[in-house]
């Protein structure tokens, strides 16, 4: 099989090798075969909160995070036990690779998602409830940054929370939000202000630029937010849609660090979280170039095997190399935040997420040719997996503005001889 980058990984880490088993163990009872658009769409809340009673939900969590077993289920069991200290982030990067090679959507069923935010930089009372509920009870934790008019650009966000000394009152619209449906509580990135800040400002917010950005603990159920929904081309399986908030009252003990913070938590949790949608999105490609080497060790054209046609084999093996590359770049990656901490090198995880997802596009785009007719239609997982990826390139900031935080580091960088990609340690 095609997983030279993920076996090497365990060869490097043996103590991983059954924590991967176990996630491989859960993936073959659950979901033993890549996802097709024409199949039953798998429950995949339920299989998140089947993967909480199997301890899978909370091993990306440093151990002074994880807590007692909570009512709903095994807060950081089983599988905590088989992931060492320092070795968190890699485990979850390869439990989304794994992922990835059944569908997409299921980078939600394992780990802490977003709701790492709240349990890391809350405080403790809230850090705990999260970690109960997302971790013991495998419910999901959203996150609401982007917005309409802004994008990703977290300087231009207009969403205020509006200081009224025993609380705080959030107004504004974040969108499009994965998960608007199904997450118990989402992780707000907005702008504290005061009354008299709020009241006197123009209202196209440009004065909002200069403050600092902040981030919050919003449960769903909170009065004032609203839900709206729509339809994706892909990653169909968790809702995508809006959020609103017109006034909804939440207590300052909801806050993520101190007002200010936003950005820091932001940059850290977010290089990570870029490259887990790149383990993802590498995890389905890695599944389409296998299935489609098998295709052509079947079929031929006249009476020569599609294997021996060398621009068949010459586009596999540039897909397959690429995938290779972009694979061992994001491994390495984790390993250095394992090492480094709150060092991250946030440039080099904005672009190996953007190389990551363009090369499993073209991947997953020559195995869908390769499949001819057939892999164009929704008995095969190619075109799902087109779509899925393709959303992907978009999710947690465009690709064009990835590449563009790593060259703007490069030029800006005033070090000697910054290498571009460090070498491995052993």
């Amino acid at each position: 099989m095609f997983l030279s980058e993920s076996c090497a990984v365990l060869a490097r880490h043996p103590a991983l090798k059954d924590f991967a088993s176990s996630v491989t163990d859960f993936l073959d009872m659950h979901l033993p075969e890549p996802v097709t658009e024409e199949a039953a769409r798998p429950p995949w809340l339920d299989l998140r909160k089947r993967a909480a009673q199997a301890g899978l939900t909370g091993f990306d969590l440093p151990r002074a995070k994880t807590g007692p077993a909570h009512e709903c289920g095994v807060a950081g069991d089983r599988a905590t036990r088989t992931v060492p200290p320092h070795l968190e982030r890699v485990a979850q990067g390869l439990a989304m690779f794994l992922a990835g090679r059944r569908d997409c959507d299921a980078r939600e069923i394992f780990s802490s998602g977003h709701g790492a935010m709240a349990v890391r930089y809350g405080r403790p009372l809230v850090a705990r409830t999260v970690h109960d509920r997302i971790v013991g009870c495998g419910e999901l934790a959203g996150v609401a940054s982007s917005e309409p008019h802004s994008g990703s650009d977290l300087r231009g966000l207009r969403t205020v929370a509006v200081d009224q000394g025993d609380h705080l009152l959030l107004s504004g619209t974040k969108g499009l939000v994965s998960r608007v449906e199904e997450a118990t509580g989402f992780v707000v990135f907005c702008k504290v202000v005061g009354p008299e800040q709020a009241a006197g400002q123009d209202a196209d917010g440009a004065w909002l630029r200069e403050v600092p950005l902040s981030a919050l603990w919003l449960p769903t159920a909170t009065a004032g937010v609203l839900t709206e929904t729509t339809v994706p081309l892909g990653l169909r399986g968790w809702s995508l849609g809006h959020l609103h908030f017109d006034n909804a009252r939440v207590g300052k003990e909801l806050l993520l660090g101190r007002p200010g913070d936003g950005r820091r938590i932001f940059d850290s949790h977010f290089s990570g979280w870029r490259l887990m949608m790149a383990m993802v999105c590498l995890g389905a490609a890695t599944a389409a170039i296998e299935e489609t080497m098998a295709r052509a060790r079947r079929r031929s054209v006249g009476r020569t095997s599609l294997a021996n046609v060398p621009s068949v084999v010459s586009r596999l093996g540039t897909a397959a190399a690429e995938v290779q590359a972009a694979t061992a770049w994001c491994f390495s990656l984790l390993e250095r935040i394992e090492r480094d901490g709150e060092d991250v090198d946030v440039a080099a995880c904005s672009a190996a997420k953007a190389l990551a997802t363009d090369v499993s596009y073209r991947a997953v785009d020559i195995g869908l040719q390769l499949h001819g007719s057939e892999g164009y239609t929704r008995r095969t997982p190619m075109e799902k997996r087109l779509r899925d990826i393709r959303g992907l390139r978009i999710a947690d900031g465009p690709n064009d503005t990835l590449y563009g935080v790593l060259a703007h580091s490069l030029l800006t960088d005033s070090r000697p001889a910054v290498p571009l990609v460090a070498q491995r340690q052993a």
